[in-house]
């Protein structure tokens, strides 16, 4: 057993690509060993290179011996000799006469050859592929730099593949593989070999590139970075907390960490706080630092310097950011000499989606959306009605053309110094929420009001101008839209029909269109609870349900926690049993009506008692305590009690218990869709 080491080495690669190329790398390499055995797989990366180390790696695939079978012996062999039938037989295989078998088959004797297949080297198997596996890689966007049509995120330099220590001759896009690699390209950029026992290759590898100030190990590397950014963090007397993502990001845009204190002028705290912090954030990958939560004039930056002259870092970077904090003090400035409604005049000749009008009108749509959908949650409605109606101003502001990540917050701020009240600038800002899966959701009512519109009116408007999403194509972005939908509608905790949601933003729904929601619905409650559960609760039909319209998302949300609840606690199993036979028994049989003298006995008649002895509740809790009660009187019923009699009367009557029980239930989920693991 040795270990397979393959690094690619490239130019600078963006940093959202580093770990799923890493990942596809590492897949792509299992699939190419196929039945080869292997052990512990370890990945790492940095800005030019991705590697993956594979351990205790077979020397060679598998030798399978197998016996092919031909002819029967007596049309192979007239007379004791071979005959024609024979010899195109050796031929087909490839094998000499001699070679041939007689071996036992269904009918008799049949000749056949012996076949060993598998057994070619390790070595020889990654040669051969390496070259579909680096290229397979996927990516969004892919360059050509080379002749003969090979695509890559960037230019690839330098391919080291070692197996055992030794290379394995391949090529990747016209590059030789070979057993070196490339130390830090300021420092040491000079190849280097790499070196170590056929069983330690990557930990040799690891140390050779720390000497050349590399640190591949992405987690080594992630925490050397955090370390140094909460040490300056303590010494500068600011809050030691750091947005994770960010964090994320910066580790893979440099292959050695250091950070540095830097100053921007107090002057530029006068700017709105949340401007200074996404720009420091998104555009310069900058660390703002904060004091009691209060933002500062100081910041970290990560050079991928490591000998580099700290202060004309620090003063070259906060030159790059004053240049543009004194861009957005202008154009804040001048976005000030005009009202926020004066801005939103220029929406009249911004189009919205083909065929359905204006930006201003959509704003105008979206007031009095958010209004009746107010009403509806128990919202005020002239403070949606109010936001709505200068929901998208700031869409023209020069601020927000500068900085596109603050629509909505400029919005709520040019609106408050105009007068409007805080209430109506937060919904402003807060009808943009969530932005992404996870992300934060809006506090205030109109906002939730707002930001339930902004979603109802682009979904039901993008359908009806067919312009639903067909496979990867989304280019309104209805599916994220919908997202937000539901991740709002389940905050709010708001019970209801979907139909009603959509009829209270004046919007017309359709099949297709709450199949929709309902998708993103299951697709949303598959993260955190098992998908059978969530399909046999959304595949269920209580008495009042009339098809997608009369969905209830924050009842299906309660029922599948509950049952994923019991589930993981294991208590769940006996009931599910249980449930899904009596479900199947009654599948063909839709009648309810019984006659308690034909239940069967004592057990009938205590089935029939313990069902009508239970409350009826819309609480999901007391539900499954019921269903839970009636589980082991159920149980008996079925050791005790025939329910497929022979007498057709009594049958009938048995499976409308039955049938009672499924349907008193019906509400909670589709037992029969439940799996028996």
């Amino acid at each position: 057993m040795s270990e397979l080491f393959i690094e690619i080495g490239t130019e600078e690669l963006p940093a959202h690509a580093v770990g799923p190329a890493l990942e596809a790398l590492s897949a792509g390499l299992v699939r190419l060993l196929g039945p080869i055995t292997y052990g512990k797989i370890r990945t790492f990366g940095t800005p030019r290179r991705l590697a993956v180390s594979i351990e205790d790696v077979a020397a060679a695939r598998p030798a399978v011996s197998r016996v092919v079978t031909g002819p029967p012996v007596a049309q192979a062999f007239p007379n004791g000799e071979p005959g024609p039938v024979a010899e195109a037989f050796a031929k087909a295989r490839g094998v000499a006469l001699e070679q041939l078998l007689q071996v036992d088959g269904p009918k008799g004797k049949v000749i056949a050859v012996r076949r060993v297949e598998g057994g070619e080297p390790t070595a020889e198997i990654v040669g051969k592929g390496l070259e579909d596996v680096v290229l397979g890689i996927p990516f969004k966007r892919s360059m050509r730099w080379t002749t003969d049509g090979a695509r890559f995120l960037r230019p690839i330099h330098s391919l080291c593949a070692l197996y055992a220590g030794e290379v394995i001759e391949s090529s990747v896009a016209g590059v030789l593989t070979g057993g070196h690699s490339h130390g830090h390209w300021l420092y040491a950029p000079e190849a280097f070999p790499v070196t170590g026992p056929s069983t330690g290759t990557a930990d040799a590898w690891l140390e050779e590139l720390r000497q050349r100030y590399v640190l591949a190990d992405i987690g080594i590397r992630r925490g050397l970075l955090v370390r140094q950014l909460e040490t300056l963090a303590a010494e500068q007397g600011a809050d030691a907390t750091f947005d994770p993502d960010l964090v994320d990001e910066v580790v893979q845009l440099v292959e050695w960490p250091r950070a540095i204190v830097g100053r921007f002028s107090e002057t530029l705290l006068e700017l709105p706080p949340r401007l200074l912090v996404e720009s420091m954030k998104k555009n310069q990958r900058y660390f703002p630092l904060y004091r009691d939560g209060v933002l500062t004039n100081e910041f970290l930056v990560v050079t991928n310097n490591p000998f580099g002259d700290d202060l004309l870092i620090a003063e070259g970077n906060a030159r790059v950011l004053a240049a543009r904090f004194h861009d957005a003090k202008f154009f804040y400035a001048e976005d000030r000499k005009k009202r926020l409604v004066e801005h939103g005049e220029r929406l009249a000749g911004m189009m919205w989606i083909r065929g359905l009008g204006t930006m201003a009108e959509r704003q105008a749509r979206l007031a009095e959306a958010a209004a009746g959908l107010a009403q509806l949650i128990g919202a005020d409605p002239d403070i949606a009605r109010a936001a709505g109606a200068l929901s998208k101003c700031d869409l023209t502001t020069q601020m927000v053309g500068e900085f596109p990540e603050l629509q909505g917050h400029v919005g709520r701020l040019l609106a408050v110094l105009d007068g409007a009240s805080n209430q109506v600038g937060l919904a402003i800002e807060e009808h943009y929420l969530p932005r992404f899966a996870g992300d934060i959701l809006p506090t205030s009512g109109a906002g939730r009001a707002l930001a339930l519109a902004e979603r109802l009116t682009l979904v039901a408007r993008g359908f009806s101008a067919g312009l639903a999403p067909k496979g990867n194509a989304d280019g309104l972005g209805l599916r994220r839209a919908t997202i937000g939908l539901v991740a709002l509608v389940l905050d709010l905790g708001w019970r209801g029909p979907l139909g009603e949601l959509f009829a209270a933003a004046g919007e017309a729904g359709g099949d297709d269109l709450y199949e929709f929601v309902i998708a993103r619905l299951r697709a949303s409650l598959a993260d955190d609870a098992p998908v059978d559960i969530v399909d046999a609760v959304l595949a269920a039909r209580p008495r009042d349900h009339v098809g997608p319209v009369s969905m209830d998302l924050t009842w299906a949300a309660r029922r599948v926690h509950a049952l994923a609840a019991l589930v993981k606690a294991g208590e769940f199993s006996p009931i599910r049993t249980a449930f899904r036979r009596a479900a199947g028994l009654v599948k063909e049989h839709t009648s309810t009506d019984y006659d308690t003298a034909l239940l069967g006995g004592e057990p009938g008649v205590a089935l029939h008692d313990a069902l009508q002895g239970m409350p009826h509740t819309g609480d999901v809790g007391s539900a499954l305590e019921a269903l839970a009660a009636l589980r082991p009187v159920l149980d008996r019923y079925f050791a005790d009690v025939m329910v497929m009699c022979d007498d057709p009367v009594a049958r009938a009557s048995r499976l409308g218990l039955l049938r009672s029980i499924v349907e008193r239930f019906s509400g909670l989920a589709d037992f029969t869709r439940l799996s028996g693991e």
